[in-house]
């Protein structure tokens, strides 16, 4: 398969990466910066930037699947990841490429009924422009037509480093998947093959899922 990932460089998005490289699919590295995406062993690694859809769209052209791996806490702006989304969205048909896999974010899963983990009290200030900017393109996700799209949030708060186990559980809708001892929590590892699982087999096409273990 040929997987494009926008926003190979990143933690998220580099751990996919391998993820996906260590399965045996063709796996194009897409970012802003050459050097940065040239750690990215294995992957074809192309420049581009999601401020200019003519070169999004060269990058993913031939693509089976196109990843998102988008992140942005520097800023109070909130526009650049669901502005992503728009943009993907847009520019993937064009490119003849029908699936778009979304890396989101944790933060609007909720915690209680009608309650958002980045609406309490409680939720780090550092995170939280970052969850309502994944919270809003989540909602451009669900409006639009066309595109087969897939979203995958972390538990809200324990996404923790470390190595694949494969004892996970995945489950679609807007709630974290919580361990027998009451926790939403998963490895970065984990998280990845989750991912991955989903651009194999597409078991949540056009919904956000989640995973815990």
């Amino acid at each position: 398969m040929n997987v494009t990932i926008i926003g190979a460089s990143g933690w998220l998005g580099g751990t996919i990466a391998r993820e996906a490289i260590s399965r045996g699919h063709n796996v194009t590295a897409v970012g802003r910066d050459a050097s940065r995406l040239s750690r990215v062993e294995g992957a074809r690694a192309v420049v581009a930037d999601l401020d200019d859809p003519d070169s999004v769209m060269a990058a993913v052209a031939g693509s089976d699947v196109v990843v998102a791996a988008v992140t942005d806490r520097s800023t109070e702006d909130r526009s650049r990841i669901p502005q992503a989304a728009r943009t993907l969205l847009d520019v993937l048909p064009r490119a003849g490429v029908s699936r778009l896999a979304f890396v989101g974010g944790g933060g609007s899963l909720q915690v209680a009924p009608g309650v958002r983990a980045v609406d309490e009290a409680g939720f780090p200030e550092q995170y939280r422009n970052e969850a309502l900017a994944q919270a809003e393109a989540l909602a451009v996700l669900r409006a639009s037509e066309g595109v087969e799209w897939t979203y995958m949030s972390p538990p809200p708060h324990h996404l923790v480093p470390g190595e694949k186990t494969g004892r996970y559980r995945t489950a679609a809708g807007d709630s974290p998947v919580i361990n027998d001892q009451g926790e939403a929590t998963i490895t970065n590892g984990d998280f990845a093959a989750a991912f991955v699982d989903e651009i194999e087999h597409s078991r949540y096409a056009r919904q956000r899922f989640t995973a815990g273990s």
